[in-house]
């Protein structure tokens, strides 16, 4: 699936067709069946991700490049698709969603293109059953909302875990129901604050005399579902593997 916007990629023209919620993208005109909530909030040690209209969402993301070189989101899908099935009547039902894809831009925060990824297709998948109710079905939908080869990039340019880089995703899922209808979210929007080594946690009983880091995990608390992304981790757990995780800043 290939789109192009116009504009020539002009950052103010890219800037106002993001701020204005411009729904170029996708390859579908069916846009009113599905929607995306948000990015849930998935917790060790079970991290499960349960597709309930209810569930903990993350406000915003954070990626730490010293651990992890892309972030993934967890989505929340809902679908507004009606039922057909009948059994009374032999009728099967065909609006059953199967979530085959993702479809991200990825932006700078002042709204231009991200210079190392800015469009690009990532499978997903996930199964979203109608409700016949007044309420929305739900699923959840796996993305990939910044890709390795933009953190390595962003790696790069930070040189202490006080700098950040911001990203916005601008994500549209998309998928087909077993009736054969195409079916796509129209955009949602997520930020991302992208950083190096700010996720780390150096509790003072995990340091010693010479401020760095023991490497047993013995003590540790149990590692975060994602190392490296929306939750600190604790030094002991990588302290053994990551240097950034042996001392602050990651230099010995």
């Amino acid at each position: 699936m290939k789109w192009q916007f116009p504009g020539g990629g002009q950052g103010g023209g890219w800037a106002l067709a993001l701020a204005l919620g411009v729904g170029a993208m996708g390859c579908t005109e069916e846009q009113t069946g599905l929607f995306v909530i948000g990015n849930v909030v998935i917790n060790a040690p079970e991290c499960i991700a349960r597709p309930e209209g209810s569930a903990t969402l993350i406000d915003s993301g954070v990626l730490d490049v010293a651990l992890k070189p892309d972030y993934e989101a967890t989505l929340l899908v809902g679908s507004q698709l009606a039922p057909r099935g009948d059994k009374n009547n032999l009728r099967t039902e065909t609006m059953i969603t199967t979530i085959t894809g993702a479809e991200v831009h990825l932006y700078t925060d002042t709204g231009a293109p991200d210079p190392n990824s800015p469009e690009f297709t990532v499978p997903a998948n996930g199964v979203i059953m109608p409700d016949a109710s007044a309420d929305p079905g739900f699923g959840i939908a796996f993305a990939t909302l910044i890709p390795a080869a933009t953190g390595i990039a962003l790696a790069s340019e930070l040189n202490n875990p006080a700098e950040v880089r911001t990203r916005v995703a601008s994500v549209i899922v998309f998928g087909k129901t077993i009736g054969g209808l195409e079916v796509e979210t129209a955009p949602f929007s997520y930020v991302i604050r992208v950083c190096e080594g700010c996720l780390v946690d150096f509790p003072a009983v995990a340091v010693n005399g010479e401020g760095q880091c023991f490497s047993s995990t013995m003590d540790a608390p149990v590692a975060p579902c994602r190392v490296g992304q929306d939750n600190s981790v604790d030094c002991r757990i990588c302290s053994g593997s990551n240097p950034y995780c042996a001392i602050p800043g990651g230099v010995l």
